[in-house]
């Protein structure tokens, strides 16, 4: 009897789960799936496995050390920039008159989001350009940015910081205003509950937004190029590497940096599943 039971109750839990939605939506997204999936295992299978040693050239290697110390620093000025804009928008801003302007300040921290990657290294460089906006002034002061490293990570974190504002805002907001009002009546100031209730809080979301935005950063092409150029050990990121790459109908080395890309990718995912797992396992202990 025992046996049969697990049998029995099988198709009632599959009906269970199939309640809301309906069976026949199992193919639309296996084939989304297989869109996703399918171009990452034709990477795979067409790396040379057995001439890596060829592959991870000195010109690759050089642009995967450029990628990750600028996507390190870029990452790095999000969090400085991006926690104080997360703070504003959700504990200040939201409870204040003007908290109907909010949806104009996403859309502008947003818009890199949605922009042609193009149409940034314009703006870039109309900003920070010899005759952009600041950029004028800098150059007269003798500072060039456009085509260094320093464009680089600005261009970096122009794109990464609307992912670390929206992770931090969502995090931020998840937590109860109780928690303030209870440090408040003990006397805390503004400084002390940023920095001893709600950040400590938000630790883990704001772990997760400085991941994501080192992803984005990593993965940065189109307002790198027009804003900083194809420099080989200057300006030169992985994803500038793969253009040139296959521009130069070097697919070894294309693959070998895409390589490069996929297992950073993997690591930033393997950080983030054991943040998940500690998160649930301080959660069980407390």
């Amino acid at each position: 009897m025992s046996a049969s039971s697990p049998a029995r109750r099988s198709p009632r839990s599959s009906a269970r789960l199939f309640a809301s939605v309906p069976r026949s939506f199992t193919v639309p997204a296996f084939i989304g799936l297989l869109v996703i999936a399918g171009p990452l295992l034709g990477l795979f299978l067409n790396v040379p496995w057995s001439q890596l040693g060829t592959v991870f050239t000195p010109q690759v290697m050089g642009a995967a050390n450029l990628s990750l110390s600028t996507a390190a620093v870029s990452t790095l000025i999000c969090g400085l920039l991006g926690a104080p804009i997360s703070l504003l928008l959700s504990k200040v801003l939201n409870r204040s008159r003007l908290h109907r302007f909010g949806a104009v300040l996403y859309a502008i921290i947003y818009t890199p989001v949605i922009l042609s990657p193009v149409v940034s290294g314009l703006g870039l460089l109309f900003f920070w350009g010899r005759k952009g906006l600041i950029g004028s002034y800098l150059y007269q002061a003798g500072i060039s940015i456009p085509f260094t490293s320093n464009a680089v990570i600005i261009a970096q974190t122009f794109v990464a910081l609307p992912f670390f504002v929206a992770t931090a805002v969502t995090t931020l907001q998840a937590i109860p205003r109780e928690y303030e009002e209870i440090a408040l009546v003990e006397g805390a100031g503004p400084a002390e509950v940023t920095f001893k209730v709600l950040l400590p809080l938000a630790a883990p979301g704001l772990a997760t937004a400085f991941l994501l935005s080192f992803a984005r950063a990593l993965g940065e092409y189109g307002a790198t190029v027009t804003f900083a150029g194809n420099v080989q050990g200057k300006t030169q990121t992985i994803p500038l590497a793969i253009d040139l790459a296959i521009n130069s109908s070097d697919l070894p080395s294309a693959l070998g940096s895409a390589l490069i890309l996929i297992s950073l990718y993997l690591g930033i995912f393997g950080v983030l599943g054991l943040a998940r797992t500690l998160k649930k396992l301080r959660e069980r202990l407390g």
